[in-house]
């Protein structure tokens, strides 16, 4: 098991194409801008030594008064994001180069139910294979289908996992990684996907069904709903592990 020090990057650079124009991570969500849901994770779990947060031209004030006001110590560094989401990582990426981390943790910031918990499992799986994704086993049967809307292939359910972030790699195979494929970034959706074009090995370790991503308005409401229904005296990330 490899060991080291392990930063995080929490990407809050993204647009809102899909929420009317609403920027999510500034959402309010219970006590807190949604973006802090997450940060709270990452202050409160021990694996992590230092975040670095990317934004955008539009919301960088905003999410470094944010961090202020709730007093997230372990975020660093606010650093302006890319034109896609991997060129936003790597601009993080590069905050982090010179800190002498082994690994380095990326999640969405528009994950809001992330916890310490998810956070230990992801960090103990890269430290054991090198790499590691958050995921959870598929519960339907997944199509390929063709661009005519023709189904070219059944996979076999039990080999078939959702993708979610954190997602956990060395900082020297994720620097190169990204750094060698900088005009192709654009076309990678998912930052584990740039190591295994590389050849780096990756493995999956469980996450939950309830580490969701609020992409729409209707994601956000259920983030509220669910928020809502929290005990107003019980500990916020408790509660979520529970949930989960």
């Amino acid at each position: 098991m490899t060991a080291g020090p392990v930063d995080a990057v929490v990407l809050g650079a993204g647009g809102a194409t899909r929420m009317g124009g609403e920027d999510k991570l500034l959402a309010t969500l219970g006590d807190a801008p949604l973006i802090v849901w997450s940060l709270r994770a990452f202050e409160e779990a021990p694996e992590i030594r230092d975040v670095v947060v990317t934004a955008s031209p539009a919301n960088r004030n905003q999410l470094a008064d944010a961090i202020r006001a709730h007093r997230l110590t372990k975020v660093t560094r606010v650093v302006l994001g890319g034109a896609s989401r991997a060129g936003s990582v790597l601009r993080g990426l590069e905050a982090l180069a010179d800190g002498g981390a082994a690994f380095v943790v990326i999640h969405d910031g528009a994950r809001p139910f992330v916890t310490p918990d998810i956070i230990a499992r992801g960090v103990q799986a890269a430290r054991t294979h090198g790499a590691a994704v958050a995921a959870a086993p598929s519960v339907d049967t997944v199509k390929l289908v063709t661009p005519e809307g023709r189904v070219s292939r059944t996979l076999p359910r039990d080999q078939v996992w959702l993708a979610q972030t954190p997602q956990i790699g060395r900082l020297d195979d994720l620097l190169q990684a990204h750094r060698r494929n900088r005009d192709s970034l654009a076309a990678f959706t998912d930052d584990v996907a740039l190591l295994e074009h590389e050849g780096v090995p990756v493995h999956v370790f469980e996450s939950d069904a309830g580490n969701i991503k609020i992409t729409r308005p209707a994601d956000l409401r259920a983030a509220r709903s669910r928020v809502a229904a929290m005990p107003a005296d019980a500990d916020t990330l408790t509660q979520l592990g529970e949930q989960q």
